[in-house]
């Protein structure tokens, strides 16, 4: 529509008092000025247009009420914006505005102001005379600061401050009592104002946790609850400490260096490191008085039956020394196996890279390439333990790398502290939960501090204690390296490896000193292995299985029949970590295949699982980085969805891992050629027909490559929703559209939409008030259900419903994951024919009906976290 048929329809509108003007969409370069002379128009709706200025004529419409000028080019807005008193809903996002006129103050019946994708650097103090203001959205400019006066708006509910370049938030937002939402995530705080603890009504908080100095990240990361209970309790205690873990492979002096460091003494004789040993050292903190640094030392065993397990005690925020040694030249491949691994596990830590006994031998190493592929190396030194060499200054720049990191010098809830110092002062491995109860009690620690309190020990890894499992929530591990002695035991027990992994539980008592772990805890011990996916209990209810100690290679009788197979693919740039199939066969154990002898078909690096009709080979291919999975049977697609669950989730356990998911062309029967499955369901929602194979140079109908893995309809889903929730669950920010309507349909309630911070919009129809009790009414009655049925079934049931115990309606999306992770791993074994589950459920048509009716609520909550979904078989559609 051209400016001059605005100008002609504005002056016919003025004849109707029309009262709502929708001009959205229109190529728009400016407004005509006689927009004034439609004194009775109420919602005004511009959007979508090119406009760079407004007239001043637009104060002149005195009875406006909404106002939507989003997506334009506006630079700047007329003082005179200041008339328009009845405003309540004032749109400004996606524009190029640079700072608001400070006669925005005149606004005062503004409820809603959406100013978010922007370029402005300051808010001005006037901000705070909009005392109705209700929501306020300010992410994506470039804001650096926010005006005190910010402090003034007492009704504000919802405050969006993402992505903008804010150090602090003044004191005075302590003030925001009404506040419930505030997302501060993608900006440069690295603490939080004392005052967010006065925000009492604050339900959601979204924060780069991991950025935090205060509260600590492993406070932040526990929700509101706990970051407000933490502001608000006194914290006077100094804490400055941190972990110092030593890597490297065997035989290459960690133990020698660890035993200099603290005693100044060469240690003698030093036997193998079995696992993990931890101990203490204290140092002087660098140019810093009389204050001095704690490390716990974590001396890492290096050799390669550990390194698997390794993974659970690598940590982020924490000094990494890296020792080589010159005259063993397999150790030049090993520093990049480490680095890679201290990447993916400790993520940014500092790297300092060591090399050991360099009076047997000197090298060096290409310290700039290594720099340039892993810039968290700050330094390279040679040492000999024996003779003291290189010592003294390696302790220096020790120093001054743990004092710079991120929670040095943090303050500890005095309460907190004493708790945790009467704990170490009992010099117990482990005690029941009711007398760390009673210790948090006596220090004048309530319900809600102890539990948190508890979680942040737990994560800190100054404690164990794992409240989800029935048999390990009575007790608390005060020493984790008693816990971790007990694996490495039996990891390293030759008696175990010559079984092909398995562990009659009559032999724990020879494993273990009974002395050091009495038999009271054995069952403990070994559900805290199957908690870390180190082994499972073997059907006969008398054996272990520890996959670390499987035979590394398949059976020697083994073949695999590649005819007709549904093939993908796991891809992992740079580094593929070990473990990942030995934790994938402990979780997917009731799937593995009996060989005669009754022993599940796996090895270390690979597996062969059955399903009804379907069987499956997931192997490790470690030269190439990948892992292969083969599907042969008639319910191929549903087999690889419950494959791919547990990968998925093991790899998103491992923060710095680059994986990509692979499929093979179907041009012809031996085509090499393979796809990104990612970037064929993009080319195919962008209606993209066919993509060109590279070895036969044929075009390839992609529908027909992607219809063996899924429904079209599911991918759909998957594409549309997963991206987006995924990013939803790690940086979230809700942020409403005004939606105004067309002049034809008049309005009578403003809607909104919720926009993720990406361009596609979704819909989220989750009420938890509702869904949140319906879904555990159903799994209740289906738990009934089966128990009437079989009273002797398993314990995964209650460990499920427990896990529905500790979440409710005020939980956040974060907290509901975890409770429906393990709902969703039992309906799919559930919807497994083979699995003692629905063979109890078979021919009742009342389970069945339970069943299908907890899969489909189940699976609204899937949709809205990204999560997967059960299968449409299952649910009997």
């Amino acid at each position: 529509m051209t400016n001059e048929k605005v100008g002609q329809r504005i002056s016919v509108a003025k004849e109707k008092n029309l009262t709502n003007l929708n001009l959205s969409g229109n190529q728009l370069t400016q407004v005509p000025r006689e927009i004034g002379e439609l004194k009775n128009l109420t919602i005004l709706d511009l959007s979508e247009n090119t406009l760079t200025t407004l007239p001043q004529e637009i104060g002149e419409l005195k009875n406006l009420t909404t106002l939507d000028l989003s997506r334009n080019q506006l630079m700047q807005l007329p003082s005179e914006i200041g008339k328009l008193k009845n405003l309540t809903i004032l749109n400004l996002y996606d524009n190029q505005l640079t700072e608001l006129p400070r006669e925005i103050k005149e606004l005062k019946n503004l409820k809603a102001l959406t100013l978010f994708n922007n370029k402005l650097t300051q808010i001005p103090p006037e901000i705070g005379e909009l005392k109705n203001l209700e929501t306020l959205f300010l992410y994506c400019n470039q804001l650096t600061q926010l005006p005190s006066e910010i402090g003034k708006l007492k009704n504000l509910s919802i405050l969006a401050l993402s992505k903008n370049k804010l150090t602090q938030l003044p004191s005075e937002i302590g003030r925001l009592k009404n506040l419930e939402t505030l997302s501060l995530y993608r900006n440069q705080m690295t603490q939080l104002p004392p005052e967010i603890g006065e925000l009492k009504n604050l339900k959601t908080l979204y924060v780069d946790d991991d950025k935090l100095t205060s509260p600590p990240p492993e406070i932040a990361s526990r929700g509101v609850e706990a970051i407000v209970t933490y502001f608000n309790q006194s914290k006077t205690t100094e804490n400055n400490e941190a972990k110092l873990i030593l890597v490297g492979n065997g035989e290459v002096g960690k133990s020698c260096l660890a035993y200099r460091l603290i005693n100044d003494k060469f240690l003698e004789y030093s036997k193998i490191t079995e696992g993990i040993n931890i101990s203490k050292w204290k140092i002087p903190a660098p140019d810093s008085g009389n204050s001095e640094i704690k490390l716990n030392i974590w001396d890492f065993g290096g050799q390669e039956i550990y390194h698997a397990t390794h993974q659970f005690f690598l940590t982020k925020r924490s000094l990494y020394l890296l020792l080589w040694n010159a005259r063993k030249t397999k150790d030049y491949d090993n520093i990049y196996y480490w680095l890679h691994t201290i990447e993916a596990f400790g993520e940014d830590s500092p790297v300092i890279l060591v090399m050991s006994k360099m009076n047997e031998s000197n090298d060096d190493l290409n310290l700039k390439d290594l720099k340039s592929k892993f810039p968290q190396i700050v330094d390279y030194l040679k040492i000999d333990s024996k003779d003291g060499k290189g010592i003294p200054v390696l302790k220096e720049i020790i120093s001054e790398t743990a004092w710079d990191l991120p929670l040095m010098k943090a303050k500890w809830v005095d309460s907190w502290f004493k708790v945790r110092q009467k704990l170490e002062d009992l010099g117990e491995n482990w005690i029941n939960y009711y007398r760390f109860y009673d210790i948090c009690k006596s220090e004048g620690l309530d319900e809600k501090n102890i539990t948190i309190l508890d979680d942040y020990l737990n994560y800190l890894g100054v404690t164990l204690h794992f409240k989800d499992r029935l048999t390990l929530k009575n007790i608390v591990i005060l020493k984790p390296e008693w816990a971790t002695g007990a694996f490495y035991k039996i990891l390293s027990t030759k008696s175990v490896l010559d079984n092909e992994g398995v562990l009659p539980q009559s032999e724990l008592s020879h494993i273990w000193n009974t002395k050091k772990y009495p038999f009271s805890v054995h069952p403990q011990l070994m559900e805290l292995m199957n908690k870390f996916e180190l082994s499972y209990e073997l059907p006969n209810k008398s054996n272990y299985l520890i996959p670390e100690l499987l035979p590394k290679n398949e059976p020697d009788n083994f073949e695999w029949n590649k005819e007709d197979d549904l093939c993908f693919y796991y891809c992992y740039d740079y580094f593929l970590p070990s473990g990942i199939i030995t934790r994938f066969i402990v979780r997917m154990h009731e799937n593995l295949m009996i060989k005669e002898n009754g022993m599940p078909l796996c090895w270390r690096e690979g597996a062969v699982l059955k399903f009804q009709n379907s069987s499956a080979l997931v192997k490790m291919k470690l030269d190439e980085r990948q892992i292969e999975i083969r599907i042969k049977g008639n319910n191929k697609r549903w087999v690889l969805g419950a494959i791919c669950i547990h990968l998925d989730e093991i790899n998103a356990s491992i923060k710095k891992i680059k994986v990509s998911k692979q499929i093979p062309c179907n041009c012809s029967k031996n085509c090499l050629e393979r796809y990104s499955y990612e970037k064929l369901l993009k080319a195919e929602m962008e209606n993209e027909n066919t993509i060109q194979c590279h070895e036969s140079y044929k075009h390839v109908p992609i529908s027909v490559l992607l219809n063996g893995y899924k429904r079209k309809e599911e991918r759909l889903n998957e594409y549309e929703h997963g991206e987006t929730f995924r990013n939803l669950m790690q940086k979230i920010v809700v942020s409403p559209n005004i939606v105004v309507k067309s002049e034809a349909t008049p309005i009578t309630k403003i809607e909104q939409k919720t926009n993720f911070d990406v361009d596609v919009n979704v819909n989220i129809n989750i009420d938890l008030n509702i869904d949140l009790p319906q879904i555990r009414t159903e799994f209740n009655n289906l738990k009934d259900e089966l128990e009437d049925l079989d009273p002797k079934i398993d314990s995964e049931m209650e460990k499920i419903q427990d896990s529905f115990d500790e979440i409710n309606t005020n939980s956040d999306q974060k907290k509901l994951i975890k409770p429906l992770n393990k709902l969703n791993r039992f309906l799919v074994k559930l919807s497994d024919p083979d699995s003692n589950y629905s063979k109890l459920i078979t021919g009742t048509e009342k389970g069945i009906e339970l069943a299908q009716k907890l899969g489909r609520t189940y699976n609204k909550f899937a949709q809205w976290l990204a999560m997967p979904t059960v299968p449409d078989l299952f649910l009997g559609k």
